[in-house]
């Protein structure tokens, strides 16, 4: 019974050693990744309790953990460098092996993070070794050292037209980002070294050098040409340079670590080799060049109290906190919310507000792409309005009206992320709008109809269009002010041509309709009377027995599906591998859904979907000569975008995809997307010569508009076939040197 005992005793040790085991680990888990998040409790009563916590001692697999989670939090909340940076200074006075462990590992991350193509991790592992100079764990001749091997690409670089053997521009200007965003933490303490002094040399003779072409393509406005995210950054950085580094109000930098210094001065100081950063590897996607993105100016809206100017370093250290809260948690719009409105609350003498929404529109409309789909950035902002209803609305509404007046001279390539976030917000809210005062600001007498195509009459038109398809016709034309009427879509009502008997093809339509409406209706007995019909072409067949399904399955699109998946086997009898009879088909869906584009979409897209119709016969529809008007409209393109990532994603389902160039084992998707560019140069190249104002000079704006949108959408697609594309810029040269000019400037700024 004794040895029982003891047995027993023993087990029952081991069971809550392993209980405090993982107690402790959950604790610490969650103790380090409360340090990202601005609710609560103060960072630096966080930082606190977890210093006394692991100051007790720490398993060696707690230790792995600990040192795990540290670096994945740097990847997923780099703007919390400085609190972690802090808690590794912590870890190095109570036991200075276990630091060791923590700033080797961060080191060997660096490089594991350019290899994976993590680039916020990479950001966040640099800012954290840099503040961990100022929590006196490395020396600032290390420091000094892993910034100088940030800056010898950028040194390779002798003459900008000198392309051989150095690498992309985009690495270098990574690169240069890190090493320029880390100067404001170090800046005042490393001035007067030598090598800082070469660092900064190394810095201004890049910045002069490198190409900013890109400048200008990447602009929202055409008239406005936005400066260079990178440009802006070394003036903000010179700027605080001769103000002698002056530490910015209000905590801009934020610094956690000085709470502790008296704690952190006992900690000893680790040496650690000169780092080598790894070289470029071809075919490498490194971070897309930015512009700076600015509404809210003196000439925009007034004066704006306190709000730091656009090449101060206050205005980028706003603007790149806010940026890091939404690369945290733009997944979760209630924290990231929350995050956002405890930032501004705590900086309540600047105009914080200003600069969240700021941020998020100029991400939401970014140029080549945003990062987020549009309904990510649409969903937060609603919820800032709804949580701070006293001032984010009104910021919005400011900044809506500041886009408003600036749609003449905006990007085609943002416009359809305009309406449907405009649309999208407004039905949070009711569908509420300044639409009177837009109204008012259009150019008098108002023409609502389809050929006016000046850009503030399109957005109106297609706002309408997508409110009436989040809610319903009448509930909008009940918001809509008079003056607005006529620029309501008519109803979505079904169009039935051949209701008229006397047309060619209605005794079959009658036929077809008895049968399809019959207790024995099936699709053999469908396809046995379109065979036996005599006296019409196939074509016609085809069209007639589309425009029948859409007239039966009219009443919903749940009908309409059902009728076709009910008749699928009937279409893929007639049109399976026929182009012109795919074509008939979708004239079929055009000539009953006249009155809706959005169930031309939705058809569209559907029969897309279940194999009746190919890719390549939705590119040849679209651009046929009878298209050419619809060519304006949002639901065109919508189309044509849905079925290249129809065709793409099932492409993947059956290539083997390399991870970064995503369309190398894609001959079907580049024959596609270049037919694309194509049939659209030949269409603008063929465009009359028009004077500005007219019709014809708006409706060749916005086709090559929309030419820059496809070659930014696909833009990775595109790399395989750049030959190809300097081939069609020669071809438009002559004809139409603008499409030349768009095409040759894609190549060279985003390939």
């Amino acid at each position: 019974m004794g040895r029982r005992k003891r047995q027993d005793s023993s087990d029952g040790d081991e069971f809550r050693l392993k209980r405090t085991f993982h107690t402790m680990l959950s604790t610490v888990d969650q103790l380090i990744r409360e340090l990202s998040f601005g609710c609560g409790t103060p960072l630096e009563l966080k930082l606190l309790n977890l210093g006394n916590l692991l100051a007790k001692g720490v398993r060696v697999e707690l230790k792995e953990h600990i040192i795990s989670v540290l670096v994945i939090s740097l990847g997923n909340y780099p703007g919390q460098a400085s609190a972690y940076a802090t808690l590794v200074g912590l870890i190095n006075v109570a036991d200075f092996e276990f630091a060791s462990e923590c700033v080797l590992f961060m080191v060997q991350k660096v490089g594991e993070s350019v290899h994976t193509r993590d680039w916020n991790k990479c950001r966040g592992v640099v800012h954290c070794l840099v503040d961990l100079y100022n929590c006196r764990v490395i020396p600032s001749s290390y420091i000094l050292n892993l910034l100088a091997a940030f800056m010898k690409d950028c040194e390779a670089l002798k003459d900008p037209d000198d392309l051989v053997g150095i690498t992309p521009q985009v690495r270098r200007d990574f690169l240069a980002y890190c090493v320029l965003s880390a100067m404001p933490l170090i800046g005042r303490e490393l001035e007067g070294e030598a090598a800082f002094e070469k660092l900064m040399v190394s810095l201004q003779i890049y910045i002069k050098k490198r190409s900013a072409l890109h400048s200008t393509m990447l602009s929202v406005w055409r008239d406005f040409n936005q400066r260079d995210y990178l440009e802006v950054m070394w003036q903000q950085v010179v700027g605080m340079r001769q103000n002698h580094w002056a530490e910015p109000e209000h905590q801009l930098i934020p610094r956690p670590y000085k709470s502790f210094d008296e704690t952190l001065r006992h900690g000893k100081v680790h040496h650690l080799r000169n780092y080598c950063l790894s070289a470029h590897e071809e075919g490498c996607r490194y971070p897309a060049p930015r512009v700076c993105f600015r509404i809210f100016s003196c000439d925009s809206v007034g004066e704006i109290p306190n709000l730091p100017p656009p090449v101060s370093i206050e205005r980028h250290l706003l603007e790149a906190q806010i940026l890091d809260m939404l690369i945290s948690f733009h997944n979760e719009r209630k924290i990231c919310a929350d995050s956002l409105l405890m930032y501004a609350a705590s900086k309540p003498q600047l105009p914080v507000y200003y600069c969240i929404v700021e941020v998020i529109l100029g991400e939401m409309l970014r140029l080549p792409t945003a990062k987020w789909t549009t309904i990510t950035y649409g969903c937060l902002l609603v919820e800032l309005c709804k949580r701070q209803p006293d001032k984010i609305p009104q910021v919005v509404v400011q900044a809506l009206d500041i886009i408003y007046n600036r749609l003449n001279s905006m990007s085609v390539a943002c416009f359809d992320r305009l309406v449907n976030w405009v649309s999208h917000h407004i039905s949070n809210f009711g569908f509420n709008c300044q639409w009177s005062k837009w109204a008012h600001s259009l150019p008098s007498p108002i023409d609502p109809s389809a050929t006016n195509l000046q850009p503030k009459v399109v957005f109106l038109r297609e706002l309408l269009k997508k409110c009436c398809r989040l809610s319903y016709h009448q509930r909008i034309k009940e918001v809509v002010p008079d003056i607005l009427a006529n620029f309501l879509p008519p109803p979505g009502l079904p169009h039935f041509k051949f209701v008229d008997e006397t047309l060619f093809g209605a005794i079959l339509s009658k036929d077809l309709l008895e049968a399809m409406r019959g207790p024995r209706a099936s699709p053999e007995i469908i396809s046995e009377i379109i065979k036996s019909s005599k006296g019409i072409g196939p074509l016609l067949k085809i069209n007639v027995f589309t425009q029948n399904c859409l007239h039966l399955g009219s009443k919903s699109f749940s009908h309409t599906f059902a009728i076709l998946a009910k008749y699928q086997s009937v279409f893929k009898d007639l049109v399976e591998g026929d182009s012109e009879g795919q074509i008939a088909v979708l004239n079929g869906v055009f000539d009953v859904w006249v009155a809706s584009d959005h169930y031309k979409f939705v058809v569209a897209e559907k029969l897309v979907k279940v194999f009746i119709i190919e890719p390549i016969n939705i590119v040849t529809w679209i651009f046929g000569p009878s298209m050419r008007k619809e060519l304006t409209k949002m639901y065109i393109w919508e189309l044509l975008h849905s079925a290249v990532r129809h065709l793409k994603r099932v492409q993947h389902d059956v290539e083997v995809v390399d991870v970064d160039n995503p369309s190398a084992c894609d001959p079907v998707v580049k024959s596609v997307l270049y037919t694309v560019v194509e049939r659209l140069v030949k269409i603008l190249c063929s465009a009359p010569f028009a004077d500005e104002g007219t019709e014809e000079h708006y409706w060749f704006q916005w086709v090559l508009g929309r030419l820059e949108e496809t070659l930014f959408i696909y833009a990775d697609d595109f790399k395989v076939i750049k030959n190809k594309l300097m081939k069609i810029s020669e071809y438009s040269s002559d004809n139409r040197p603008e499409v030349s000019k768009t095409i040759a400037a894609f190549v060279a700024c985003v390939l």
